[in-house]
Formats: C-alpha cells, structure tokens, sequence
C-alpha cells in the first residue's frame, strides 16, 4: 500500500536525505520498534512476553510477539521530556509484531511497551 507520495508531477526530483520519494508498506502484518534503555539491556530475554497500548488509550492491550533485535546499541533519538529523562542514553532496539486487536492501528502511531522481566517488574519501552 502507498503510505506516503513526497512528489508531485511538475517538480524536481530530489528527495531530503532519508526521505524517500515514495514510501510504500505492507499492512497486513504490523511492527512495533521498541528501545531498551542500555542499563537494562541485560535483563532483557527475547522468550519474554511483551504487550503493547496505545498512547492516550492505556487500557487496549495488544500482545507481541518478539521478531528480531537489532545488533546495534544507538543514541536515542526520541525523548518523552521527563526531567529524569537523560540526553546521552544509548539503546538496543527490538522488533516486536503485533497480534490484532479490537482497535484500530495506523502507521507511525506510538505504542507504549511493555517487556515482563524476570524478577516480575516490567521495563518500559517506548516507541519512537
């Protein structure tokens, strides 16, 4: 499906770098990508469950289910605005796919995630 057309006939083609002319998607299975915070990396087990809400809509729950991590530890990039919240933080991402639920999801929307941990607290990850 087109999820996004950045040109229009009669303009120049040259797209801002790392946005593409056309942004194409396939919505028949959706992902979320989380990001754990680098101290709590290692309490992080991928046959853990996890389970996602919407922002705004904190009791409609969706279950996921863990896909891949990307080998990569990586500044963040999206800040909440928490005067706790740390400008340095580094963290690994992770792919989770997600079952359907009564809602509605769109592209791009932010999901609040949640990861049981083994000592049965949860770490929270966002989605940028």
């Amino acid at each position: 499906m087109v999820l996004r057309v950045n040109v229009r006939p009669g303009e120049y083609v040259g797209a801002a770098p790392g946005q593409g002319l056309v942004v194409l998607g396939d919505l028949d299975r959706l992902h979320v990508r989380a990001e754990i915070d680098e101290n709590d990396i290692a309490r992080f087990h991928s046959e853990a469950g996890a389970t996602a809400s919407i922002r705004g809509r904190p009791g409609t729950r969706f279950g996921l289910t863990f896909v891949r991590v990307e080998p990569l530890v990586v500044p963040k990039r999206s800040l909440t605005g928490d005067n706790t919240e740390r400008i340095d933080t580094r963290v690994l991402q992770l792919i989770y796919a997600i079952e359907p639920g009564a809602a509605p999801l769109f592209v791009g929307q932010q999901m609040d995630v949640f990861i049981n941990v083994s000592d049965s607290s949860q770490t929270t990850a966002r989605k940028p």
